[in-house]
């Protein structure tokens, strides 16, 4: 087995210091108001920007000042696109991000520092989504290749040695986290799985202040527990392999920090978007491994809401405008079929859907089925627009991007249909879409004229 190129860290122990503060200046130039996230180690701050905040604004600018003891990784958010930065007590930066379409930059500028420079740089190439096509004897060669490679263009900047140090351990989990979502994909020799258990054995607490690190051990740990089990298409075999993940977290990992982020984030997800049926032991191992208040939290949330999506349930209710403005209720359908249509004016496959909706209306009217579309964008004005030129149908809904109808049906991505009985009771939380000819023959067996 070829060993990874692992840098080992000499004296990380720093002796202790004062905190100091590390000011960051920001400029964005968008189209759109967002927030600022910094995070970092155990803080999360939120920074909103100043300046003028109407819609049409093309360029906001903020700034934030940090209390750090030691150097450390940090992540800043804007929108939809991260960077990773590097956070020096008393070294500030400035950043300026770019999200007009043409651009999706970001530029990085510092009078006491080239690191964060060389970090929003975008000089480092890693693995691409074309590399999961590579065959399972090939792929560690690629992956040594791309981390030769990175390391070649790290030393040649002539950073802080002891940023340099730690900066290698990052690319390397960046570079093989791609390594542990391919196996999940793919029968790999032991090698492949040597290899995973080797970078996943290090376990230093101050590796978690990277999102490299915890992305990458979240990933080995699903590739390693589910090593040579056969995917099953079920909800039984999703909440038996989360299980089996969440008993490796138990029986393999040391860092109880770590252990506690893999078995709450999977458990949590689990149950969120599945519900709690036949997840006993999945709650059993959080309740007796887990004891951070926030994934605890999240997990009890997870569970109180979990049974909301079973047959024969009743269906969260709603209350959303119509494009006339009148407020449209789950009440007011009583006595009628509900087919439910969770979509937006901006999602592509939910626009290819509309047709083939329109046909089912068309064929279902006078009937005892009402077609309601709830729509999660945030631009109201748009939607409208959209429902008049496009002369949509049905009873047409504004639910809002903040839709606690769709979080409480878990909705993870649209378009996604719905179908509840005239006593208000869920059917179906997961429908077939208006284009599968299984949809208009479900309604059939139910449609009954007014």
């Amino acid at each position: 087995m070829k060993h990874i190129m692992l840098p080992l860290l000499c004296a990380l122990a720093l002796p202790a210091m004062a905190q100091k503060a590390v000011n960051i200046q920001f400029t964005a130039h968008d189209t759109r108001i967002n927030p600022v996230q910094i995070q970092f180690a155990n803080t999360d701050t939120i920074v909103p920007l100043t300046g003028d905040t109407t819609a049409t604004s093309k360029t906001l600018n903020g700034s934030v000042s940090l209390k750090v003891k030691e150097p450390t990784y940090g992540v800043v958010t804007y929108r939809w696109k991260k960077s990773t930065v590097y956070l020096e007590p008393g070294k500030d930066f400035e950043m300026e991000w770019d999200l007009t379409p043409a651009a999706l930059t970001l530029n990085v500028k510092s009078k006491k520092s080239q690191i964060n420079p060389y970090l929003s740089s975008g000089e480092l190439k890693g693995p691409v989504m074309g590399d999961f096509g590579k065959k399972p004897e090939e792929i560690l060669d690629i992956l040594e290749e791309y981390q030769e490679n990175c390391f070649r263009k790290l030393d040649s900047k002539k950073l802080d040695k002891r940023f340099v140090e730690k900066e290698k351990l990052r690319i390397t989990y960046w570079i093989y986290g791609f390594l542990a979502q391919y196996a999940q994909q793919k029968a790999c020799a032991d090698d492949v799985y040597e290899q995973l258990q080797e970078l996943a054995a290090r376990q230093d607490a101050w590796l978690m202040q990277m999102p490299e690190y915890t992305n990458f051990q979240y990933s080995a740990t699903t590739a390693l527990a589910l090593r040579n089990v056969e995917v099953e298409d079920s909800p039984e075999f999703q909440t038996k392999a989360v299980t089996q993940v969440l008993e490796y977290a138990v029986n393999n990992i040391q860092n109880e920090d770590l252990k506690q982020y893999i078995i709450g984030t999977n458990a949590v997800a689990h149950v969120a978007n599945n519900g709690y049926e036949g997840a006993e032991r999945i709650k059993q191992i959080v309740e007796q491994h887990v004891s951070e208040p926030e994934i605890k939290h999240a997990f009890d949330v997870a569970w109180k809401n979990g049974d909301v999506l079973r047959e024969g349930r009743p269906s969260p209710d709603f209350s959303f405008p119509d494009a006339n403005g009148k407020q449209v209720t789950l009440a007011d359908l009583r006595g009628k079929y509900v087919y439910i249509d969770c979509w937006a004016t901006w999602c592509v496959p939910c626009r290819g859907e509309l047709p083939h909706l329109k046909k089912l209306e068309e064929t279902f009217k006078g009937m005892n089925i009402a077609f309601v579309s709830i729509s999660c964008d945030s631009d109201k004005a748009k939607w409208l627009k959209f429902v008049e030129e496009q002369q949509l149908s049905g009873i047409q809904l504004w639910g809002d991007a903040d839709s606690q109808f769709m979080g409480k049906y878990r909705i993870q991505s649209i378009p996604r249909f719905i179908l509840l009985g005239p006593d208000g009771r869920i059917i179906n939380p997961d429908m077939t879409r208006p284009s599968d000819p299984k949809t208009a023959e479900a309604l059939g067996m139910v449609a009954r004229p007014e």
